[in-house]
């Protein structure tokens, strides 16, 4: 296809669009007078036509080989019109997935020792009988040597169980920081901007990537956490709660208070696709209990009973919460 001359935003604005049509067009009972405007938006020009091909395209590839015309519609989406905060919220979950589905931790795992696929975890035992723990979509390389064993996590959340070797530091690194065992048991995750370590057992040093050496006070000890961020370095520790942070160890997911938005995020990271809250009044409502990791339908049914929301199932990778 031949690229455009058109500005990137206007480019933008056009893909949008157009996945707002495509949607629309199978979201619902369509009528006559829609159908028509939406053919009239195609016809405006030859950016628009390709747009919306190019959209049609993304739901073709998101639904396992189904056309827009033959996407399978979900009986409580029958009949409905959804409200347009919703079509925002489509919309813009399909140009997120469109842009991340292909390429998602791809680059990571190709050049990875060990990693895991979305929804999998994973234990490994190591040449010197430390396991580690792969949570979902996790990717670590291992480097062993005489004098060293360096890890490095690229993306996701490891628990680490240290086999003791005082000649060979136990180190984990990220692209930010890196920690160092003191002990035997401590976890990492990687977030958007910080990682977050959590020790239960023993100690853990840390240090920035390219520090020369650990600070003495730089330490997280047994029952803490802490964040480390590249711009603010190492937070202050606070006490770790267990039960919560521990749960994913046991295939559960603990919420205690929690806004649906960081619920939903914390849910994406377990299954696959993408989980759209339509507006902001749901995603600031509070969430508290215990989802199981194995039963993705099983967790979106206690969320619609938890709080009386609705669930679409637009596509296999694409579920709405809405009201």
């Amino acid at each position: 296809m031949p690229m455009s001359n058109a500005p990137v935003s206007e480019i933008t604005t056009l893909s949008d669009q157009a996945i707002d049509w495509v949607i629309r067009l199978r979201a619902g009972n369509v009528g006559e007078q829609e159908r028509r405007a939406a053919a009239e938006w195609q016809n405006r020009s030859p950016s628009h036509r390709r747009a919306f091909a190019e959209a049609e395209q993304l739901w073709l590839d998101m639904g396992e080989g189904w056309s827009v015309t033959d996407l399978p519609i979900p009986a409580q989406a029958m009949g409905r019109r959804y409200s347009r905060p919703v079509w925002r919220g489509l919309a813009a979950a399909a140009v997120a997935l469109a842009l991340v589905l292909p390429f998602s931790g791809l680059g990571d795992r190709w050049f990875s020792d060990y990693y895991t696929a979305v929804g999998e975890q994973k234990t490994v035992t190591l040449a010197d009988g430390s396991q580690v723990l792969l949570n979902t979509d996790t990717a670590l390389t291992v480097a062993y040597s005489d004098t060293g064993r360096k890890l490095t996590l690229k993306h996701g959340q490891a628990l680490f169980k240290v086999a003791a070797d005082r000649k060979r530091p136990f180190e984990v690194a990220t692209d930010t920081v890196v920690v160092k065992a003191l002990g035997t048991v401590f976890e990492v995750l990687q977030q958007d901007h910080a990682v977050r370590i959590t020790v239960q057992e023993h100690a853990v040093g840390v240090k920035g990537l390219h520090a020369p050496d650990y600070p003495p006070d730089a330490r997280i000890q047994e029952g803490q956490q802490a964040v480390y961020s590249a711009a603010n370095g190492l937070q202050a520790a606070v006490a770790a709660d267990s039960q919560q942070n521990a749960a994913w160890q046991r295939g559960k997911l603990v919420f205690k208070n929690q806004a649906l938005a960081d619920v939903v995020a914390e849910l994406d990271r377990y299954f696959p696709g993408k989980i759209v809250i339509s507006d902001a009044k749901l995603a600031a409502l509070r969430v508290s209990g215990v989802f199981p990791l194995a039963d993705r339908a099983a967790t979106l049914a206690m969320l619609q009973q938890i709080l009386s929301v609705k669930l679409s199932q637009i596509t296999p990778w694409l579920t709405v919460l809405h009201g």
